[in-house]
């Protein structure tokens, strides 16, 4: 049986100890973050808050519907608030979504700089788009997460990416410190080189829009100084 070194959840996982996780041999999680232009995963800052406080390297990815792409791309990176190098993953399993839609996110990402490291995350759909194609802006710019649920080897797109960085093998895995199923990965390398992979994310995402962070300050003269969202406005 493969690994479990990372697990990926959204808000339908629920977690009820990161500490239990951590202790069980998992070494990094992935948290849905957005999907579409204006949906932001409600379990999402706390549960990236929680899991990288108990040891756990982790990262984010962008569900991807298709048609504007670009659009999806800098909400999901408004939400997210990348760190330089940090790893950005792209959920590429919406049955419309076509290759158009997934040259147009990555060049999003890479357009928007600061090193970032991305990854596809597919199944049977880019299988199948790609078939024994080679897709030379893919295989520069981005590595594969596949997801086959299968024993022995997955099989996934060769022609463009000659290995995979990650394998889902399961979503209907069970693991200390969640409730219910959750779905397994085995990176393709030891643990050690699992965490570098996920990257140097090492902060909870940024507020969501539509939430203010308000600081007031009283100096000894009586002066009040606000900002919101670190700017000052007084």
């Amino acid at each position: 049986m493969p690994r479990i070194d990372v697990i990926d959840v959204s808000h339908y996982n629920t977690v009820t100890s990161w500490a239990a996780v951590k202790a069980s041999g998992v070494v990094g999680a992935i948290f849905k973050a957005t999907e579409g232009v204006g949906y932001e995963d409600p379990s999402l800052k706390s549960g990236f808050a929680d899991a990288l406080k108990s040891g756990l390297a982790c990262c984010t990815y962008h569900y991807l519907h298709h048609g504007n792409a670009d659009g999806q791309m800098d909400y999901y990176l408004g939400v997210i608030d990348p760190q330089d190098g940090e790893r950005v993953i792209i959920d590429y399993e919406h049955d419309d979504c076509t290759l158009d839609d997934l040259h147009e996110a990555v060049q999003r990402l890479l357009d928007f700089g600061h090193d970032l490291q991305i990854t596809v995350y597919s199944g049977h759909l880019l299988k199948d788009q790609l078939g024994n194609s080679r897709d030379e802006f893919l295989e520069a710019n981005t590595d594969l997460w596949v997801a086959q649920y299968t024993t022995g080897s997955p099989s996934w797109p060769s022609g463009t990416y000659k290995i995979y960085s990650l394998w889902q093998w399961s979503d209907q895995g069970s693991i200390d410190g969640v409730q219910g199923d959750v779905d397994k990965n085995e990176f393709n390398g030891s643990k050690e080189n699992c965490v570098k992979w996920i990257g140097p994310a090492s902060q909870q995402p940024a507020p969501s829009p539509d939430v203010a962070q308000v600081d007031i300050q009283i100096d000894t003269t009586g002066d009040v100084t606000v900002t919101v969202n670190g700017k000052r406005i007084t």
